[in-house]
């Protein structure tokens, strides 16, 4: 609840404006009732004046009421827009490694339910504020015509807030098990649409999916939400019966045993009568209120990092001179007894403007290497260093800026940066990589993006070489991109691109497998069993490490 806590004081002036005329529109609101109470009972003695004061109390009433909606429908409006915004921007600024723990499922959960959520929630906020005041303003007028029945008034919503608060315990434990719930439908949302060739191939993996995954899962979550919703529909009518019971226990002792007068019992019928609607209105939210505060908690629990920041490292302008690995180690956490994958130790020292490939098997450590060398992981053990700056939490950020990568599951974006960040000026580079790449029949560059990403894998990964290209990054690293191109274009990558970039002075690791294409590179490494050796002497001794 903390990042909601910030939001909050951040507009605790606007709240207390808006209570404040929250809180007048009330009381005229219960003003009007006392005064339309008193006239029955006395009569009115000047009918000009009567007029004028009633006027005067209806226009006092539209325009704080009015007021105050506003200022509270701004604040809640402006919750969520902020509560949006900070919540990407702390996923943008928390560790890769965080982010992949928690799985793409809960975290585009909270980015879209949890948020939509809350929103809801907060759209409750100008109703039930303004039907709170406007109820203890009714209780107070309750007070002033008769302190006994007060206080028996005072018992009865005892007995029902009690009530309240027993089954929304009972209410939110359900809804925080739907929200779960959730999690897992989202898991299998994902699996039904990013396999959905491998579950076009096989009736029995369909099958399991539907009925033994989704369907159970689903159906638990129907339950726990019917008995929530049923709970609460029991408490809405318990309390309607409470109303009628306070009611009927006036009527009596009034008029049946003449304990109260009349002024007293039409005073009290009138502000209860009055007061269901606001009660209800504050039942009513209740729910929306307690599914907020469970989508709250869900994002408390991903404990994301800080709010990402935008400004530009302090060495961001230096240049790239070398890279450093000494006895770097990476261990992934295991379970119990569950075999845990470990990279290294490995020693490697890449300079300026080398052309480095990296080859091993499934499994080897290549992708955790890649992301080691690029500073999106920092190592369990031993030292990564840029240019003599060891990489950690202070200096990721500089690190990272040095270089640019096509990962194996990379994202393709359809804006265009150029280096630096820069928007305009880029359109005769790109037509000219577009035309490189064989791709100007089918993409065009419009208003700084690009028309189209809807291709195949192999043309989306050299509209990924493209962006990579415009950005101007010093150090490329590029994670099989030529495993999804046809052959003319993988001559094209390793005998014109890969040369063009090093004379540029680029630095570039590349995993690959093109053995027929190795004469390129400076040097050439394989991973064993996380093991870095070189690949020239690995035959001899698959556990030496390069130094």
């Amino acid at each position: 609840m903390m990042l909601l806590k910030e939001l909050l004081i951040d507009a605790r002036w606007r709240i207390f404006l808006a209570v404040l005329c929250s809180a007048l529109s009330a009381a005229c609101s219960i003003g009007l009732i006392g005064y339309i109470n008193r006239s029955l009972e006395q009569g009115l003695d000047d009918l000009s004046q009567a007029l004028a004061l009633f006027a005067g109390l209806l226009l006092l009433l539209f325009v704080s009421g009015t007021l105050a909606q506003w200022l509270l429908v701004q604040i809640g409006h402006r919750l969520v827009y902020q509560l949006r915004l900070r919540l990407v921007g702390k996923v943008l600024g928390t560790a890769l490694e965080r982010i992949e723990r928690l799985g793409s499922p809960r975290i585009y959960n909270a980015l879209t339910k949890d948020v939509t959520t809350v929103a809801t929630a907060f759209k409750q906020l100008p109703i039930s504020l303004y039907n709170g005041l406007l109820l203890l303003a009714g209780l107070a007028y309750m007070a002033w015509l008769s302190l006994p029945f007060f206080a028996l008034t005072l018992v009865v919503i005892a007995f029902g807030v009690a009530l309240d608060v027993l089954l929304g315990r009972k209410v939110k434990r359900l809804m925080q098990q739907v929200r779960q719930q959730d999690d897992r439908l989202a898991e299998q949302f994902e699996a039904t649409i990013h396999g959905r060739c491998e579950l076009a191939l096989s009736r029995e993996r369909r099958q399991l999916l539907y009925n033994q995954r989704l369907e159970p899962i689903a159906r638990d979550s129907l339950q726990a939400s019917v008995r929530a919703d049923t709970l609460w529909a029991i408490n809405l009518n318990w309390t309607s019966l409470l109303v009628f019971l306070l009611i009927g226990t006036l009527f009596f002792l009034g008029q049946g045993f003449g304990m109260l007068s009349q002024q007293v019992v039409v005073g009290y019928v009138l502000a209860i009568m009055f007061l269901r609607t606001p009660i209800s209105m504050i039942l009513d939210a209740v729910p929306a209120v307690i599914r907020g505060h469970v989508a709250l908690q869900a994002i408390d629990d991903l404990a994301l990092g800080e709010t990402v920041h935008f400004t530009l490292p302090a060495k961001a302008a230096e240049p790239f001179r070398e890279l450093r690995l000494s006895n770097v180690q990476y261990r992934y956490p295991g379970q119990g007894d569950e075999f845990a994958f470990q990279l290294g130790p490995i020693d490697l020292h890449i300079r300026r403007g080398e052309l480095i490939f990296i080859v091993g098997g499934n499994g080897s450590g290549k992708s955790t290497l890649a992301k080691l060398l690029t500073g999106l992981y920092q190592p369990s053990e031993g030292m990564v260093t840029l240019n003599g700056v060891t990489l950690d939490d202070m200096h990721s950020e500089w690190h990272r800026e040095h270089f640019a990568a096509i990962f194996a599951d990379f994202y393709l974006f359809a804006d265009v940066l150029g280096e630096n960040g820069q928007l305009n000026g880029l359109e005769e580079r790109v037509e000219h990589y577009l035309q490189r790449l064989g791709l100007a029949h089918k993409v065009q560059f419009v208003d700084g993006r690009l028309s189209t990403t809807a291709l195949s894998q192999g043309q989306r990964k050299r509209l990924a070489l493209l962006l990579l290209m415009m950005e101007g990054r010093e150090v490329l690293l590029l994670d099989e991109w030529a495993a999804d191109q046809d052959p003319v274009f993988r001559h094209v990558f390793y005998h014109e691109l890969l040369p063009e970039l090093q004379a540029a002075g680029k630095t570039i690791i590349a995993i690959s497998h093109d053995d027929r294409y190795f004469d390129v590179a400076d040097r050439i490494y394989r991973l064993d069993y996380g093991q870095l050796v070189d690949y020239d002497h690995s035959s001899e001794s698959p556990f030496q490490v390069v130094r």
